[in-house]
């Protein structure tokens, strides 16, 4: 008999120690952070701490471990909120706490929060974290002023590192391609000539347009000349208005450009074969010039 109780005996004591161990591993993973806005708080102000905890997996809080609101004290607690989420193997369980003041005074003074003993429970486990209290300025109802003795300065920020040679070369490179944008809009707009033009019939013709005075009576027929090299230029053979069907019916990038051509070469049989005044006006010329040119700027 005596035999049976050392047994037993012996075997509580295991695992007893075992929990332990368990308890103690299990205690070197939890650690806690707070976070709370100190400054500018009077009667009647909330206060908002920010208490993150890291705990092994499974482990929830025990909401009875929170400081039971409205205690006609100082501070006191009035809404408590969390929630938990598992990352890399442990859990954190962020906690936002509501400490409404109900202390003012004739001066400024620091006043401590509660500190926090957060039960922890996961099966027959408890784990307590302890959160130091943080603290909180609390300025009085009338008007005050801190004095030399009671400022505590934060130390300054020193300066992000910012090397200097990357950012410039960064600059350059920006400055570089907004110079090359405003060279090509002004390239399409006409307000710059590139040696690439010599072998662009339709925009040398718009640009040789673009000269011409409107108030002339010839103007228009000088346009209409230019079109029509232009035409000779890009299908490598004089155009007509005989053989247009031909080289429309070729060249399917014209297609979206028939209606307007053959207006065009009716209207060039009758003022040039014909003896007919022109009725097509220099802008509508240049406009079906500029058109002809967006096929040789693709």
């Amino acid at each position: 008999m005596t035999a049976l109780v050392n047994v037993l005996l012996h075997t509580l004591l295991v695992c007893g120690g075992l929990s332990a161990s368990a308890m103690a591993a299990t205690a070197e993973h939890v650690r806690a952070e707070s976070v709370t806005r100190e400054v500018d708080y009077t009667l009647g102000s909330i206060a908002k701490q920010h208490v993150t905890v890291h705990v092994p997996p499974g482990f929830e809080l025990d909401p009875a471990s929170l400081p039971a609101p409205a205690q006609n004290e100082a501070i006191e607690l009035r809404e408590a909120h969390w929630t938990s989420e598992d990352v890399n193997g442990e859990r954190l369980v962020r906690l936002d706490i509501d400490w409404q003041i109900f202390v003012a005074g004739d001066s400024v003074k620091i006043m401590p929060l509660k500190q926090l003993h957060l039960v922890f429970k996961h099966d027959q486990q408890q784990l307590t974290v302890d959160v130091p209290a943080d603290k909180v300025i609390v300025s009085s109802l009338l008007p005050a002023r801190i004095d030399q003795a009671h400022v505590q300065l934060y130390p300054d920020v020193a300066m992000p590192a910012w090397p200097l040679a990357p950012q410039l070369w960064s600059l350059a490179g920006w400055v570089g391609l907004l110079l090359l944008a405003l060279a090509y809009l002004a390239w399409v707009a006409g307000w710059i000539q590139l040696p690439q033009e010599k072998r662009m019939p339709f925009r040398l013709a718009w640009r040789a347009m673009r000269t011409l005075d409107a108030a002339q009576p010839a103007a228009s027929l000088q346009a209409m000349r230019l079109i029509v090299h232009a035409m000779d230029q890009f299908a490598g053979h004089a155009v007509t208005a005989e053989n247009l069907p031909r080289l429309l019916f070729a060249t399917q990038a014209l297609w979206p450009y028939q209606p307007a051509l053959e207006s065009f070469y009716g209207e060039v049989q009758q003022v040039f074969f014909a003896g007919q005044p022109a009725t097509l006006s220099l802008v509508s010329l240049r406009q079906l010039a500029k058109q002809l040119s967006q096929l040789e700027l693709a």
